[in-house]
């Protein structure tokens, strides 16, 4: 039953993923951009379910105990990545911005979307670490806790909002899975074939084909999604986030040589780092 069961959830996961492409193949950001308003509406409802979650649980003694709150610096070193990924995401707003009807809002919106993801990650990282479900402070590092903070068993009176905040999970994911596949395409080709976006149908869909690919092979093997983000952030930081401004550094930056060769190995030195931890048991 079990089995069948697992076969279903990826059978399901292949065909959204299939239903999704004609989506992604599209030439422009101004369909995605609307949908992603509903992605947005989900993200907060699952802010309020951690919130709910965290409310009816009450602090847990053992939070703020020194286990709880020392924990091997190894284990921060492999947030790096994680991090990282955020980083590289907020990178991607420059892309989705193209698509702006007023571009001169663009500064105040990016200031609203910078607080509104740190309230987001802090709002849901405090209460659950604080107040964890059914103040079970070992839940957290469990292993269905590395797929999603509902995987985690939560009280009786969470039920309803919790099957509203799955399918709000699942609705997340149809708006800004395309988002995600847009951009990669749009500053893939930008960077190193075409030099613009669309460089028409065929090359777009033969890229999206490959990167749904590749997303469903992840979602078939049913790795965790927490080794996915830190590993997809890692490498993705080594490149964006790290190499690129490190070589614009040495460029174009001005001073003595070896005030920007120390930039330079900095920042690699520290892309390297974020990828290096993620390999370690």
């Amino acid at each position: 039953m079990g089995a069948s069961a697992d076969g279903a959830k990826q059978v399901a996961a292949g065909l959204s993923l299939v239903c999704l492409l004609p989506l992604s193949n599209l030439p422009s950001m101004g369909l995605l951009a609307r949908l992603t308003t509903l992605g947005v509406l989900c993200v907060l409802f699952i802010v309020v379910v951690a919130i709910t979650s965290a409310a009816i649980a009450g602090p847990a003694a053992a939070s703020f105990e020194p286990p709880s709150l020392a924990h091997d610096p190894l284990d921060a070193l492999k947030l790096l990545g994680t991090f990282s990924l955020s980083f590289f995401i907020h990178n991607c707003v420059i892309t989705i911005f193209r698509a702006a009807a007023n571009p001169q809002r663009n500064e105040r919106n990016l200031s609203v979307s910078y607080l509104l993801v740190f309230f987001t990650y802090a709002a849901v990282g405090v209460v659950s670490n604080v107040c964890p479900p059914l103040r079970d402070t070992a839940a957290l590092l469990s292993p269905a806790s590395k797929n999603s903070f509902l995987a985690i068993p939560q009280p009786p009176a969470m039920a309803p909002m919790l099957l509203i905040a799955r399918l709000a999970i699942v609705l997340q994911c149809l708006t800004v899975y395309p988002v995600l596949l847009f951009v990669v395409r749009a500053q893939f080709f930008t960077a190193f074939f075409y030099h613009k976006p669309y460089p028409g149908p065929l090359p777009v869909l033969v890229l999206n084909l490959l990167l749904v690919g590749a997303t469903a092979g992840v979602t078939i093997a049913e790795v965790p999604i927490s080794d996915v983000l830190r590993f997809t952030g890692a490498f993705a930081s080594l490149v964006c986030v790290f190499t690129v401004p490190a070589l614009v550094q040495w460029r174009r930056g001005g001073g003595p040589v070896w005030a920007r060769a120390a930039i330079l190995v900095g920042l690699l030195a520290m892309g390297l780092l974020a990828v290096v931890v993620q390999l370690l048991p």
